[in-house]
């Protein structure tokens, strides 16, 4: 089985001279990059601080973001910037959320600045070249990817997609840009992801690989609504049986890479990379955790006494506390997972109203493990419409705390649907965050709009 993960420690990265510079090579400091890139052994420990920077982002950071977003958690505690991005009143100066941005773009920043620089290498063969700029457009895709699902309204939103994006970064430049609009960025984070595919190795150790540029290609034409393309991708990853189900429904695992992950961030009692979950949401060694679920979740899941997803919360009425995360100083970190991918498949496939039978069992696989086998499984003779409602409710179960339902709300409301989320419509001004003061500097540049959700 090929289980794609990142190992990112700082001693793994850093462990010479040259790339103690490395880790300091941020915008302005592009004339290092002649000290600091001499051998392929520099530019794969380059490539290595990228992932680094991913590890800071997912360790439970960006997934708050989108999660605060949602109805799924109650009022955060103790956090300002949290209760800005859970009032959907972020500005220019919310620290948590220009933190996240500027991390992104920074781990791209590293990439673009190792592609500009392949010529400064003379022992990198031409191979390690293409696998290495491969991974670059991998991450780079993925973080552009992130930033406009939270920093722009979604997809489909125009006709034509002319609406404000984010700046496209191709080089590493310290250069003002402007926003791109979401065509334009959809089309570069696409032909990033095709060359990664095309170029990845099946396996590639502890880094990226084809199976998780297919599957994040499968993610992004499902948020574009293009459930045809998302499908075909969705199939191959799946059908390679890289990967398989876990059983006891744990795939933020301690000291085992879970078998779901097709890309994820792996921590060690050296190198916690978990923290951003860990300090929010436990609550067996904290009476008053930062996050909790709100009513509406529980009310939800009670629905189903049964189900084992139950165990994810404890509630007393009033407080709804999470303990997904309990008993663990640390975990592993799926991104990419294949709970995901069946479900977006099931849902595809219901909107295509073809493969039903594909789709049912999909869902029925993940009812499976949540109820025990064959006790809650979704009818054969279901209709498409049926099984779009019940992929919907698997994901949204499987995903929480992810901070990926958010872009679901999304996409279905540029499909004409009526979402509300906490009372308020799916694109108000305050839905999408709000850039950094930082980015005004570039000329034109147009900030999102603030307030008008509460």
């Amino acid at each position: 089985m090929k289980i794609n993960h990142l190992i990112i420690s700082l001693t793994a990265v850093v462990t010479m001279t040259s790339c103690d510079k490395l880790l300091e090579f941020e915008p302005g400091d592009v004339v290092i990059a002649a000290d600091a890139l001499q051998t392929a052994d520099d530019a794969q420990r380059m490539l290595n601080s990228n992932y680094d920077v991913l590890g800071n982002l997912y360790d439970g950071r960006v997934q708050n973001v989108g999660e605060l977003l949602t109805e799924n958690l109650a009022i955060p505690e103790n956090n300002n910037d949290f209760v800005s991005v859970w009032n959907r009143e972020t500005n220019f100066f919310t620290s948590f959320t220009n933190g996240v941005y500027t991390d992104f773009y920074r781990a791209v920043y590293r990439g673009n600045a190792l592609l500009d620089n392949f010529d400064l290498i003379e022992d990198l063969s031409s191979s390690e070249k293409t696998r290495m700029e491969a991974e670059v457009r991998f991450i780079r895709a993925l973080c552009h990817f992130q930033v406009v699902k939270l920093w722009a309204q979604p997809y489909n939103y125009t006709a034509d997609n002319s609406h404000l994006g984010i700046p496209i970064r191709r080089v590493a430049s310290q250069e003002p840009l402007p926003r791109s609009t979401v065509k334009e960025v959809y089309d570069f984070i696409i032909e990033d992801l095709e060359f990664a595919r095309a170029n990845l190795p099946l396996s590639n150790g502890v880094y990226a690989n084809k199976h998780a540029a297919s599957a994040l290609l499968a993610q992004v034409y499902f948020q574009m609504s293009d459930y045809t393309t998302s499908v075909s991708y969705a199939n191959e990853v799946i059908g390679s049986n890289a990967f398989t189900l876990d059983t006891d429904l744990d795939r933020y695992e301690q000291d085992a890479i879970n078998s779901e992950t097709i890309f994820g961030i792996v921590s060690n009692i050296l190198d916690i990379r978990s923290e951003g979950f860990r300090d929010n949401y436990r609550s067996d060694n904290n009476a008053n955790p930062t996050l909790t679920f709100s009513g509406s979740v529980v009310t939800t899941m009670q629905q189903t006494p049964s189900d084992a997803r139950n165990d994810w919360f404890s509630s007393d009425g009033a407080f709804h506390k999470v303990t997904r995360f309990n008993n663990k100083e640390y975990y592993n970190i799926p991104v990419i997972h294949l709970t995901g991918l069946l479900m977006i498949r099931a849902e595809a496939l219901g909107h295509l109203n073809q493969d039903l039978d594909i789709a049912i069992d999909d869902i029925n696989s993940i009812r499976d493990r949540a109820f025990g086998e064959g006790l809650f499984d979704v009818d054969p003779s279901a209709s498409g419409a049926d099984v779009v409602e019940f992929a919907r409710l698997e994901l949204w179960k499987e995903t929480l705390c992810e901070g990926t339902w958010i872009d679901q709300l999304k996409r279905r409301g540029t499909q004409g649907e009526a979402i509300t989320v906490r009372n308020a419509p799916w694109d108000c001004p305050g839905m999408a965050l709000q850039f950094p003061n930082g980015e005004t500097s570039a000329a034109g540049f147009i900030l999102n709009e603030e307030g008008g959700c509460n």
